[in-house]
């Protein structure tokens, strides 16, 4: 399901606008992200199906796939969101246990916000956990830390610390990416995917232009480090 293991996918996520999400899919995105979990960015199960059909149609079907983002959420919750409105994956944002990972009927994305300063060994055992279990995630996000906020707060993730688990990990590097830096976090990190939401914004609000640019600026980053 899920293209460019080697690396290269692209995440926006935080979308709420059908037009945002066709300009991210037409550029090039290869996730887009629903927030179902309480937040400014919230969106309803029927709103995101609109904006999900919407990109589907841009790119002619299959080739962009929808994330619903959720915290701590019972199974049961999150795999009616799934069905109503057609995700292809879920991500999982809080701090949800491995065996929740077996009763979902999408593979998953799962988040971490390892505080600063957080030594790899500390972190591995816990992934390892969650790569032991059935439906085991896709990819491991690495996001940055702010006390008490699930995610989306543009806080700037340890790249050391990303840098020393991606070989290892299947992962995705979030927290404070723009379209300025994004180049320096996939040469720096080398993951296998990125993630941005509050760093295509102007005014709290997508910015068409800043999705573009984004999109373009991590391809090529990751065309870069793979040719180089």
């Amino acid at each position: 399901m899920v293209k460019g293991q080697a690396g290269g996918l692209v995440k926006i996520c935080g979308l709420r606008q059908p037009e945002h999400a066709a300009v991210a899919a037409g550029a090039g995105a290869d996730f887009l992200g629903f927030i179902f979990a309480p937040a400014r960015r919230r969106i309803t199960p029927e709103a995101a199906g609109e904006a999900i059909a919407a990109a589907k149609a841009t790119t002619g079907g299959s080739s962009v796939l929808a994330v619903g983002v959720f915290v701590d959420a019972d199974a049961d919750e999150i795999n009616e969101v799934v069905e109503l409105a057609a995700l292809d994956l879920v991500q999982l944002q809080g701090d949800e246990p491995p065996a929740l990972l077996s009763r979902l009927t999408r593979p998953v994305i799962k988040a971490f916000r390892p505080a600063p300063g957080t030594p790899t060994d500390a972190i591995e055992p816990v992934l390892a956990g969650f790569r032991a279990v059935a439906n085991a995630p896709l990819l491991f996000l690495i996001d940055g830390y702010v006390a008490g906020v699930a995610g989306g707060a543009g806080a700037r993730a340890d790249w050391s610390l990303a840098r020393d688990l991606a070989p290892s990990w299947p992962l995705s590097l979030a927290g404070g990416l723009t379209a300025e830096n994004v180049g320096a976090a996939v040469g720096t990190v080398m993951p296998a995917a990125v993630d941005v939401s509050s760093g295509v914004e102007t005014a709290g609000e997508k910015d068409p232009v800043k999705i573009v640019e984004f999109i373009v600026g991590a391809k090529r980053a990751f065309a870069e480090t793979r040719s180089g």
